[in-house]
């Protein structure tokens, strides 16, 4: 027994080993898409939409249908005047009938939209399951930043707490020495007590990204939050803003919305061919056998027969003439929503594109931040130790220290989603994009 449970709690020890394994970008992506509910179901959705260009095709092939019947027969039979020759009076026989028969549409406008209405649907399909992984994707990649970016956060939280406390414990000797007045100490436990605060804020704060990026790859995960000061804005293939607002076109959103005018189109033929005739070529073979009649005698009844068979609505209500009305306004509809979905492709693509330049802008502007920040820290303590700053002076060298951490992580999360961003608004968001910012990262790393 003793054994067992030494066991079972190395296993318990070993799995939660492998559960606090830190995860990368990647990997984070990847897990995700393994994991997502909603991409299950738009993977079986987009099968299913599959099976719609099969059962559009099976409209325009041959319809085959057999029958058959077989029945035993009990008749008697009654004559109003007597006859010359004998009949018979009562029948027991056995029936039998089987056959094929066998339809080819030549002409069926409604049949044919049928099958283009089963290729649109196939093709939506494909287009959903396309918008969905890369929703999936920029989720997962969002949340995995966000909770590098808490942590460095987390990091000059406790830093700056660090500081602030020596500080104020330096303000509060020097006062009861004489050295200082109490404002300077009051000042510095105020600063400290508030850096208390914002680390505790900040610890909140990664706790919720952390539960974010877990509930995406249905597991607990660990991400590190290393980050260098020396990182360099990400460049892209495409630096103009018209290269980008150009492939806009082909972002997943648009390409969904072209898909329903295509299907609007289709609905709008089948209206159309409901007021139209129809033509089918129509073939068969029937065999009919009895044992016996009215004679007596048994028979066999065998026929074949092939021609073209013709109808044409006249009359149903008017609801085709309303059918064809309503796919007048759906067709309207479907062409509208695309023009909104163009419009919204062209500005995300513009917002994304210029969130790159602003963060990668922003990211030199908090390098040069944090530098300034670590000299003007130095000079304030060598000042303060030989009389020239004050306490105020230090406190506000510390503060500002913490901000260009802080704001830098901020930077450099804000400028790797940016690139994801705008690749998933031109709808070419794959995971080679994300191995890309994922090497970013790394050679950003110490």
């Amino acid at each position: 027994m003793k054994h067992i449970c030494l066991l079972l709690c190395g296993m318990m020890l070993l799995a939660s080993v492998a559960q606090a394994s830190p995860v990368t970008l990647e990997q984070a992506v990847q897990d995700a898409l393994a994991h997502a509910p909603a991409l299950k179901a738009a993977i079986a959705a987009r099968n299913s939409a599959q099976e719609d260009k099969t059962l559009g095709r099976a409209w325009l092939l041959p319809y085959v249908v057999a029958n058959g019947s077989w029945q035993r027969v009990l008749e008697g039979i009654s004559y109003d005047k007597p006859v010359g020759f004998p009949l018979a009076l009562h029948i027991n026989m056995i029936q039998s009938d089987y056959g094929i028969k066998a339809f080819q549409p030549l002409f069926d406008l409604q049949k044919w939209s049928l099958y283009k209405q089963g290729l649109v649907s196939a093709a939506m399909g494909d287009t959903s399951l396309q918008l969905a992984r890369s929703q999936t994707m920029l989720a997962a990649a969002s949340a995995w930043l966000d909770v590098m970016r808490t942590i460095q956060r987390l990091k000059a939280a406790r830093a700056s707490e660090q500081a602030m406390q020596k500080l104020a414990e330096q303000a509060a000797a020097s006062f009861k020495a004489g050295l200082a007045p109490v404002n300077v100490s009051l000042e510095a436990i105020s600063r400290h007590d508030l850096a208390r605060a914002q680390r505790i804020r900040a610890e909140q704060t990664m706790n919720q990204a952390k539960a974010v990026l877990s509930s995406l790859l249905g597991r607990e995960a660990e991400v590190t939050g290393d980050m260098n000061a020396s990182a360099e804005p990400l460049a892209l293939k495409q630096s103009s803003e018209q290269d980008w607002l150009q492939q806009a076109g082909n972002a997943d959103k648009v390409q969904l919305a072209k898909r329903s005018v295509s299907l609007a189109d289709a609905v709008k033929l089948k209206s159309l061919g409901g007021a139209l005739p129809k033509v089918q070529l129509v073939a068969g073979w029937n065999k009919q056998r009895s044992s016996g009649g009215v004679f007596g005698v048994g028979s066999t009844i065998k026929n074949a027969s092939i021609g073209i068979e013709v109808s044409m609505p006249l009359y149903a209500g008017g609801s085709t003439w309303a059918q064809q009305r309503k796919s007048e306004q759906e067709k309207i509809r479907a062409e509208a929503d695309l023009a909104e979905a163009q419009r919204s492709a062209q500005l995300a693509t513009r917002q994304a594109w210029l969130q790159w330049r602003a963060t990668g802008a922003e990211l030199g502007a908090m390098k040069a931040a944090l530098a300034s920040a670590l000299s003007e820290r130095e000079a304030a303590h060598a000042g303060f130790e030989a009389g020239l700053r004050t306490m105020t002076e230090v406190l506000d060298a510390e503060d500002r220290l913490a901000r260009a951490r802080a704001g830098l992580a901020d930077s450099i999360a804000s400028h790797g989603l940016s690139v994801l961003q705008l690749h998933a608004a031109v709808g070419s968001l794959h995971t080679d994009q994300v191995e890309r910012v994922q090497d970013w990262l790394a050679t950003s790393a110490p």
